[in-house]
């Protein structure tokens, strides 16, 4: 009887306690973006000055309801140039992007132009489509969805698995029916991979919305960067010239 009151409490509370202890982790990111692509056809000189792919780590924390997108701090090194005299850098911007999935909410920080804002708005669906398509990343089974950003003339393509149930990812992709481990942006332009999935406690304030910045909603944020995208030649890329 001992053994079949043991037997019941291990097939009742086991499967609570392994979805519990996966249900709260960090997933590390790397986000490879291929610079040389984003300069002018003409621009041959500022490729010779910098190299052709720009590598960064990022991490998202998540629980049940909520998640939060961060940089992993690096140090900051300027590319030597050929022949001495110019060294050109592309800096990387201050980003956070926080979900509240119960509320609907996202806020989000951004830096843009030498500015602050504080993005905070409702949790919209975007507009996925499922291809059918599969694969693994990291052991995890996925599915591939598609969409296109209208403003800055992106194909996007998302990796996403049901084995991680929130409707999270890197960056301010999200909203399908489960966790996103890789972004290709235009075929390799921008090419964002979980490399480990930590499952573990957070620690108290790690996981709480972004405080600072401008209050703007995201559709005035979205104008501002289509607008700096239109007298940029639809170039997004800042380059800072020592």
């Amino acid at each position: 009887m001992k053994i079949n009151i043991l037997f019941l409490f291990a097939t009742l509370f086991l499967p609570l306690a392994v979805f519990s202890q996966n249900n709260e982790g960090v997933i590390l990111f790397e986000e490879k973006v291929n610079v040389h692509r984003g300069l002018p056809p003409d621009a041959e000189d500022m490729k010779a000055m910098i190299p052709e792919f720009r590598i960064h780590q990022s991490e998202l924390l998540f629980n049940a309801t909520e998640s939060l997108y961060r940089n992993v701090e690096e140090e900051e090194e300027d590319e030597p140039a050929e022949g001495g005299g110019v060294t050109m850098r592309i800096r990387r911007p201050e980003v956070i992007f926080y979900r509240n999935f119960t509320a609907k909410r996202k806020t989000d920080f951004r830096e843009f132009m030498g500015k602050y804002y504080l993005i905070e708005d409702t949790l919209a669906g975007g507009n996925w489509k499922l291809t059918g398509q599969s694969k693994q990343v990291l052991g995890y089974n996925c599915m591939s969805a598609t969409t296109t950003d209208t403003v800055r003339k992106r194909e996007i393509t998302a990796w996403f698995t049901d084995a991680l149930s929130l409707s999270a990812g890197p960056q301010n992709f999200g909203q399908l029916p489960g966790m996103i481990l890789e972004i290709d942006i235009n075929n390799g332009e921008v090419l964002i991979s979980a490399k480990k999935v930590e499952f573990k406690k957070l620690k108290k304030g790690e996981l709480e919305a972004p405080k600072k910045g401008e209050k703007i909603t995201d559709a005035e944020f979205q104008k501002k960067l289509a607008d700096m995208l239109r007298e940029n030649g639809g170039r997004s890329m800042r380059i800072i010239r020592n």
